[in-house]
């Protein structure tokens, strides 16, 4: 019980409680210290399972690889694959761009950019 004396005590639906969905302060004392962390470019494809295999020798330490990247939601957070990135463009602009399929990727496209790099528009 001692770990959740940590978190702070917040007001929730009339109740005073713990705050569980905070971050650990650990994160924060040690993000600074570049003596910690190992350098590593993730390369296309690669997964944080297979980074937390190549240094600690088990998948099972999968979270110190995103406590280190400081990545809560995996799923979003996660550099993607091309194609899964392409669909997840596909689906978020879709409505916006007025486009359908492909075409939708064509849409985000930079004109200004001789790479032709994928951006993401952002709305203000």
């Amino acid at each position: 019980m001692k770990y959740f004396e940590n978190f702070p005590v917040i007001e929730y639906e009339g109740r005073r409680i713990r705050d569980i969905s905070r971050r650990s302060n650990f994160v924060r004392a040690v993000s600074n210290n570049p003596y910690l962390y190992y350098p590593y470019t993730v390369t296309e494809g690669e997964r944080a399972e297979d980074i937390a295999n190549f240094y600690y020798g088990s998948v099972d330490y999968v979270w110190l690889v995103y406590m280190a990247n400081n990545i809560i939601d995996p799923y979003h957070e996660w550099p993607m694959d091309p194609q899964t990135f392409n669909d997840y463009i596909v689906a978020k602009y879709t409505e916006e761009s007025g486009e359908i399929g492909e075409d939708v990727i064509d849409w985000t496209r930079d004109p200004n950019n001789d790479d032709n790099i994928i951006f993401y528009v952002k709305k203000v």
